[in-house]
């Protein structure tokens, strides 16, 4: 059960304790709908919530403490995975927080995040996920997203999360890290919306995806501190505590099966190579059906944008799993006649030059196999 998101704090949540859910007040402000919106950043990407970044911060010291931590348990190797796990000393019924570790070959820290971050990706490798949103986009490597998580049995409530997410690059490229922990936002995912469509909120302190790189090798390691929060019994809380370390395994064997979707190249994963560019990137999509041979899509990789005058972007994709044959891609929307495309099949590499024209429209890039 990998994890992204939840309702957040500026300071370090208190221990939530375990009891069903009650039936909320109903309250003439507020509403009890969940709205997921069909663009993240209409008008270019949104401020930060400083309760968003406060949360972040937290989440980063707390991933800090984690890793010195003295606590860490050993819980064996499965499956070339490594397991370790904190249990918490004074609530039996709580998950503990966890940690993968494995190493994923022949991959960079940049590869393996396109293998593990689009919900139409992550779906081959979390059996949880029922499906992901993006609802605000603050930057090209920052914004609020909601998940829904499937039940782990027929009597419990699923769970729905509500966080904010962050990628970083070391400044040479050689790890990255993806971080999310949760955030409120009552406006738009109230947790009384959850509870009309039979949800439970759940509470991520922590979920840190890291990368390193290992020679021509990439180490891999998932950090995870959540509270499910209402009623779990203590046989689901131990399935959880070993499923959901073992989503580094799995990532890495989609990642040897299927490749990664293609990613933007921009200074912060290329060590400054190439620039960032201005475009606003609102949205990507993966769609490859539920990865059976009878639904198996095309392998579609969707990036919505939003023009803001002449530019350049750069997009790097797989040719050896995910395109072996290549690609063909089409631009579509309001400024498709402004974007001009190169592929550079010795290269693997995307090229879009974007004219003044585009400025203040829509335009979608959609990557298909050749």
């Amino acid at each position: 059960m990998a994890l992204l998101s939840g309702s957040s704090a500026s300071s370090r949540l208190a221990p939530h304790h375990h009891h069903p859910p009650t039936t909320p007040t109903a309250h003439p402000l507020t509403p009890m709908s969940l709205q997921i919106p069909d663009n993240p950043a209409p008008h270019g990407y949104v401020p930060v919530p400083s309760s968003h970044s406060s949360a972040l911060s937290t989440a980063r010291e707390l991933l800090k403490e984690l890793r010195d931590s003295s606590e860490w348990q050993d819980a064996g190797e499965r499956d070339e995975v490594r397991l370790s796990k904190i249990v918490d000393a004074h609530d039996s019924y709580a998950i503990p927080v966890t940690r993968g570790e494995t190493v994923v070959e022949g991959a960079t820290p940049q590869q393996v995040l396109a293998a593990l971050t689009l919900p139409g990706m992550r779906k081959k490798w979390d059996p949880r996920l029922d499906s992901g949103h993006a609802i605000e986009r603050y930057t090209q490597s920052s914004f609020q997203v909601y998940s829904v998580m499937k039940s782990p049995s027929y009597f419990i409530w699923a769970r729905d999360i509500v966080c904010m997410q962050e990628t970083a690059y070391a400044a040479d490229g050689s790890s990255a890290e993806m971080l999310q922990v949760s955030v409120a936002d009552e406006e738009r995912l109230p947790e009384k919306g959850s509870y009309a469509k039979s949800r439970t909120r759940a509470t991520v302190e922590l979920s840190a995806w890291s990368l390193e790189k290992e020679g021509e090798n990439t180490k891999l390691s998932y950090i995870v501190k959540v509270h499910l929060n209402g009623s779990i019994p203590t046989s689901v809380v131990q399935m959880l505590a070993v499923e959901t370390p073992m989503c580094v395994g799995r990532v890495r064997d989609v990642f040897y099966q299927t490749g990664y979707v293609p990613y933007e190249l921009v200074a912060n994963n290329t060590s400054g190579e190439y620039a960032d560019h201005q475009s606003v990137s609102v949205l990507q999509l993966f769609d490859d059906g539920d990865g059976t041979e009878a639904t198996s899509g095309e392998r579609k990789w969707t990036a919505q944008y939003l023009g803001t005058g002449k530019d350049t972007v750069h997009i790097a994709y797989d040719g050896q799993r995910m395109y072996p044959a290549g690609v063909h891609v089409e631009v579509q929307g309001d400024a498709a006649a402004a974007v001009t495309v190169n592929v550079d099949e010795q290269k693997k590499l995307i090229t879009l030059e974007v004219a003044e024209e585009a400025k203040d429209k829509n335009f979608d890039v959609v990557v298909t196999p050749k």
